[in-house]
């Protein structure tokens, strides 16, 4: 009984730190050109997280798919210590953008937390493959976001 209080307090606790990161801060993510880029071969690639991401696509125009990767690193701002958040798009190649999303988010994530955080990254890629992608959550990005049942910023 008390291991079960003890992890369901946990999982609250959890929830509620993400849900205040994910809110709290009106700063926009660090531009492409900031983050560090490494080969897409030295990363995890889950092979459900990519048919549930797959399952997104057709709320995006039928975009095509998305290559999806786990990153076991901090995700921060080039030249910061600062962690920035659970996942990044690359827009590099507008016609292969790549997601990132942090390890321990898609370890620790409910279904609810990672379908949100895949249609956040989704909404970036569908706007890096019509070359309107920007830095930041801009008013084409929260209008999408919204429309493909997106939530918070």
């Amino acid at each position: 009984m008390l291991k079960k209080s003890v992890f369901s307090f946990t999982i609250i606790i959890f929830t509620a730190s993400l849900l205040f990161f994910l809110l709290k801060d009106q700063t926009p993510f660090p531009a492409i050109e900031e983050v560090k880029i490494i080969p897409a071969e030295n990363f995890t690639v889950d092979e459900k997280l990519q048919a549930q991401t797959d399952a997104l696509l057709p709320l995006f125009d039928k975009m095509p798919s998305v290559r999806v990767f786990i990153k076991d690193e901090i995700i921060n701002k080039e030249g910061s210590n600062t962690e920035r958040g659970v996942a990044y798009t690359t827009c590099e190649s507008p016609d292969q953008p790549i997601i990132f999303l942090k390890k321990a988010f898609f370890q620790n994530a409910n279904q609810k937390q990672l379908t949100n955080i895949l249609k956040h990254e989704l909404t970036h890629v569908w706007l890096c493959l019509q070359n309107l992608m920007t830095v930041g959550h801009d008013e084409k990005f929260r209008e999408k976001f919204k429309q493909v049942g997106g939530f918070g910023k």
